[in-house]
């Protein structure tokens, strides 16, 4: 193993430091560490912290392994559109993103005591013992060219195991609850005249009048046969499902939508449609921009989608929540941080990620 990251190693190791990468923002006043040599190890300064090459290569190795588990180990050649439009290297991204870690990780550290956080005996044990494996699975050029030492491997995982309590502790004093009604999915179906084809090359052509007048003159049909299967209690003329099948509308399809979705999708008035329609309604033909639809209310609120959007909705607040917590901790500890002026590019490119 060379001076060259290799992300896969010690990535059980390190999955304690998997917490919720948030990213910080910052003042743009220039506060870049001063080099105590000419081969300064000093990547940048965060308040009272210094980090040094070893520390950011760690955190690197992590960082570096999630980004390759998610998006494929050729991600270091990837670029993704900036805000300006130009193409930005994943490689900076990551980079940055190893910085935005280490300044959450500090500053979690740095409010421990306002949580009568502490180690037990067995945390300190079990950071030892991993802090023992990883160091010994470092070669002498890993060492040697990232300054590493075992008493900063054992920091880093002490400090991210601090970390974790943080948040936790936090995030219990902050419970977030999320109502049906802010969660709410429906389940609705939706037999779909379509008056519209698309080409090969994506050039939308609507139909002709005389195929339009065809299609909706078959939603009426449909309309119809529904409303006397309704009447009649023929549940399998009533078959939604099945008639769109005999119509052939290979767009119809049954749909689980929140109600923004559904606005944004359908508009207004189909919106207003289906929320005044009771579980098991049929609806008129209803006309949108991109044909005929009848539809049948299935399920106003989908307690099983909406339990699973309530979970999504809970992440998102709880990485919001920390994210403001993070963000006024960090301005309390060094308001002037900011990764383009404080960061140390010269030092920091010493880590190479590939």
């Amino acid at each position: 193993m060379n001076r060259r990251l290799s992300f896969k190693l010690h990535a059980r190791l390190l999955a304690i430091m998997l917490v919720f990468v948030l990213v910080l923002s910052g003042c743009n006043q220039n506060k870049k560490p001063e080099p105590t040599d000419t081969k300064s190890s000093v990547v940048f300064q965060f308040g009272d912290n210094i980090v040094t090459l070893g520390e950011v290569y760690i955190y690197a190795q992590t960082v570096g392994e999630r980004y390759e588990r998610q998006y494929g180990e050729d991600v270091w050649s990837l670029s993704i559109d900036g805000e300006d439009g130009e193409k930005v290297p994943m490689t900076d991204i990551v980079k940055e993103e190893v910085v935005n870690e280490i300044v959450r990780v500090k500053s979690m550290v740095a409010h421990a005591g306002e949580y009568d956080i502490t180690l037990s005996e067995t945390e300190k044990n079990m950071i030892t013992e991993e802090a023992t494996v990883f160091y010994e699975g470092l070669t002498d050029q890993d060492i040697a060219d990232m300054e590493l030492s075992y008493e900063k491997v054992y920091k880093v995982m002490e400090e991210n195991t601090i970390a974790n309590k943080v948040k936790s502790k936090v995030l219990a004093d902050t419970p977030i609850e999320v109502s049906d009604e802010k969660a709410r999915m429906t389940t609705f179906y939706d037999m779909y005249f379509q008056c519209y084809t698309i080409n090969a090359d994506g050039v939308v052509k609507p139909y002709s009048a005389e195929d339009k007048k065809i299609q909706y003159e078959n939603a009426l049909q449909a309309c119809s046969t529904l409303a006397t299967a309704s009447i009649d209690g023929d549940r399998e003329a009533g078959d939604i499902e099945k008639l769109a099948e005999y119509y052939n509308l290979e767009n119809a399809k049954e749909q689980t939508m929140s109600p923004e979705a559904i606005y944004e999708t359908y508009g207004e008035d189909v919106y207003n449609l289906l929320y005044s329609m009771k579980n098991g309604d049929y609806s008129t033909v209803v006309e949108t921009e991109y044909g005929y639809h009848v539809f049948q209310m299935i399920s106003l609120t989908d307690q099983k989608a909406t339990n699973s959007r309530k979970e999504i909705i809970r992440e998102e607040l709880i990485v919001e929540a920390m994210d403001n917590r993070l963000n006024a901790w960090r301005i309390s500890i060094d308001s002037d941080f900011s990764y383009e002026e404080s960061v140390d590019m010269t030092v920091y490119d010493r880590i190479v990620f590939r």
